[in-house]
């Protein structure tokens, strides 16, 4: 008797708990069904494989409504008119995004709203449609899945041309390129004592010439620098003789000058002083050239650049 009274209590407790679970669900779901919602129509221009009436739509991963209809584009059927409900206080606002994402493994696709910044005005608030319209980005997905059938397509080929580049002609050139490369290498490996040998001769004449380059360096710097004193000490003498002769000149006049009629009576038997004084004059002329020729380039008057006539009395 107590056995039973025991079941009977057991049945009864499972019983009012299967009904308050029942309650509870209808609460929630009429909860749910009491919450408001808006409406919102979004245009994808490619295809939607995988999105189907009842799927979530989340906003950055949360789910905030659901999809209510799918329809073509009556004026242009590349295009897919999507049409959802979200929750009213979602923040929907003027630069929101919708694209497609995964929704499980399955392959089921859902809608997926993204973007709005804080200042952005709700989308609700600037348009006086019933069902906004949502801008919607081309999904990555999306173009995987209607491109797959030429990326497959464009893989298959490119198989085809590896096989077809390694089929046995091509294998058996290419194993002779290979031992053709062996064969060089194996001639390099030879010769390397050979090569060491040149290249330490290399090294021992590029050291050679670097030390001539540095001597004839040296000897340019020498050079340079004996021709500027040996110029300078030409000139200096030149430019003293110039004045010794010049004031010999000088003198000489200045003497005939004083005896011109002792001269004058001497000479009458001979002609030689005008000749004797014209080539004086002429010496006089020749030393004063060479002298500004050895002060403006003493360097070519010496290395034979600019010949000087040679007087002849």
């Amino acid at each position: 008797m107590e056995t039973r009274a025991h079941h009977v209590l057991i049945g009864l407790f499972t019983l009012l708990t299967a009904v308050a679970a029942l309650l509870f669900a209808l609460w929630m779901s009429h909860a749910a069904g009491d919450r408001n919602y808006q409406p919102y129509r979004i245009l994808f221009e490619r295809s939607v494989s995988g999105l189907s009436v009842g799927g979530t739509v989340q906003y950055n991963g949360i789910e905030v409504g659901e999809v209510t209809e799918l329809t073509l584009n009556p004026d242009d059927p590349r295009q897919v008119v999507v049409d959802i409900r979200v929750y009213e206080d979602t923040p929907i606002k003027i630069d929101t995004r919708a694209k497609l994402a995964f929704a499980s493994i399955t392959g089921s696709m859902s809608v997926q709203l993204y973007g709005g910044t804080p200042e952005s005005p709700r989308l609700i608030d600037q348009t006086d449609d019933d069902m906004p319209f949502i801008r919607a980005d081309p999904s990555p997905i999306a173009t995987l899945f209607e491109e797959g059938e030429n990326m497959i397509e464009n893989i298959n080929t490119i198989l085809k041309n590896v096989n077809e580049l390694f089929d046995d002609n091509n294998r058996e050139q290419a194993g002779n390129i290979l031992n053709n490369i062996a064969q060089i290498t194996d001639m390099i490996a030879s010769q390397q004592a050979a090569l060491d040998e040149n290249m330490a001769l290399f090294g021992d004449v590029s050291r050679q010439a670097t030390s001539t380059l540095e001597s004839i360096d040296t000897l340019s710097q020498e050079a340079t620098q004996l021709l500027r004193q040996e110029g300078q000490m030409v000139m200096e003498s030149a430019a003293n003789a110039s004045r010794d002769v010049a004031s010999a000149a000088q003198r000489i006049e200045q003497l005939v000058n004083d005896n011109a009629g002792a001269v004058e009576n001497t000479l009458q038997g001979t002609q030689d002083i005008a000749p004797a004084l014209a080539a004086l004059r002429s010496t006089l002329t020749t030393l004063d050239r060479i002298t500004r020729q050895l002060e403006e380039s003493p360097t070519d008057f010496f290395l034979g650049r600019d010949q000087v006539e040679e007087f002849r009395p």
